[in-house]
């Protein structure tokens, strides 16, 4: 009762803007108009992408704008505050049942040195709040196991061998016969989620679904 009051209360002394239209809202976050344009969830064309290992992949939204603005402040600048907007808008655009027949969340990791730079995997601020709400298990199952070159910087032919057996399984038994969504903030060729999705099911995963984000796919 306390927590909602002050809340309430903080809410009428700094009210929140949308970071798309920078409008006052009602709540911290989107405004009802921005969401209802921004968050338009999309498979993926895995054939297109040459993408065999993936099952399935979605994407909330395109990597342009407001979207884009707050994954950078949040990977370049710690602005973490920032994961709290874009796990709200995951809320809205992915329906609460929709992977209810999912066994565990794996996150896309960070390398150790990464890791201990930024001083947290921004896939994890973003969606594992998220899949709380939506009652999934999350579950940390795989390591980066070496250091990778960001893959924004690689062509397409650079972007699979960069990331070719950069990923392992922590603990295979757990994987075992489980249907895994594998989830990241940006999808673009594919190549991370392709090789992570391959891991898990050599690990003996049965599906292996994927949900990005963003999508900076050309």
């Amino acid at each position: 009762m306390v927590k909602a009051w002050w809340q309430a209360l903080l809410a009428l002394i700094f009210p929140a803007r949308c970071p798309a239209c920078n409008r006052w809202t009602d709540v911290p976050g989107w405004c009802p108009a921005c969401i209802a344009q921004i968050a338009k969830p999309r498979q993926v064309a895995l054939l297109l992408h040459k993408l065999r290992w993936l099952d399935e992949c979605l994407t909330v939204t395109d990597y342009t704008g407001s979207v884009q603005r707050l994954i950078r402040d949040i990977k370049f600048r710690r602005m973490t505050r920032q994961a709290a907007k874009l796990s709200q808008l995951l809320r809205c655009a992915i329906a609460a049942d929709r992977y209810g027949d999912i066994d565990y969340v794996v996150p896309v990791p960070l390398h150790a040195e990464r890791l201990r730079e930024r001083g947290f995997n921004q896939t994890e601020r973003i969606f594992k709040p998220w899949s709380s709400d939506c009652a999934l298990v999350w579950r940390e199952a795989l390591i980066r196991t070496r250091p990778t070159a960001p893959q924004w910087q690689l062509d397409l032919k650079q972007r699979r061998k960069n990331i070719k057996g950069a990923f392992a399984v922590t603990r295979p038994e757990l994987i075992q016969e489980k249907r895994i969504l594998l989830v990241d903030d940006i999808f673009t060729s594919g190549q991370t989620m392709e090789e992570c999705a391959k891991v898990l099911k050599q690990a003996g995963a049965v599906t292996v679904k994927g949900l990005a984000l963003a999508s900076g796919a050309r």
